[in-house]
């Protein structure tokens, strides 16, 4: 029987992984990402969950590897992870009563195929102009795409979600239990 390996050291992916009882191990690469500007915003997170698995499947190739990248998706622009207060704070402000696409991008290689998806959810936020610096002297923001966690106090921003939520924590895992089980995975 194959093992899973989970290809991130993300440790929200970790708690869903968990949350929905799939036995795994982490193992995750280090790679440069690296998206393509040639490409689709979707294309491009895909391609770079392909390539952060890749490395681990090599060394693994009998076993399930899932790898994913998750990106915050607003005015236009790829927003990863804010490298300071200020860009969380600019970040921030730029969601307040407004709307955004969160997208997480899954690679499942399997021994003899990978199946390569995005998943898409809308973030509806509340006018949070004036709870932002209270919000950023937690920290929580830190290491987390669009520089906010959902699933923590960062939920108090959010009026509505169109979608998974799970996909805005970082990794649409009902999805990815399915394809395990339909794989006999599971």
């Amino acid at each position: 029987m194959s093992k899973i390996i989970l290809a991130s050291n993300s440790p929200r992916r970790k708690e869903l992984m968990e949350r929905e009882h799939i036995p795994f191990t982490v193992e995750a690469s280090d790679i440069e990402e690296v998206l393509d500007p040639s490409l689709s915003v979707e294309e491009r997170l895909k391609k770079l969950a392909l390539s952060k698995g890749m490395p681990i499947h090599e060394k693994h190739p009998e076993d399930v590897v899932i790898s994913a990248d998750t990106t915050c998706y607003h005015n236009g622009k790829i927003l990863g992870k804010a490298h300071s207060r200020e860009e969380a704070k600019a970040m921030l402000l730029s969601f307040s009563d407004d709307v955004q696409t969160v997208y997480t991008a899954v690679a499942i290689f399997f021994p003899d195929e990978t199946i390569n998806f995005i998943d898409s959810t809308k973030v509806i936020f509340k006018d949070i102009t004036n709870r932002i610096d209270d919000y950023l002297d937690t920290g929580e923001w830190i290491n987390k795409a669009g520089a906010y966690a959902i699933q923590l106090k960062g939920q108090a921003f959010i009026k509505d979600v169109d979608g998974d939520v799970d996909t805005v924590i970082g990794l649409p895992v009902k999805k990815v239990k399915q394809i395990l089980i339909d794989h006999h995975v599971l």
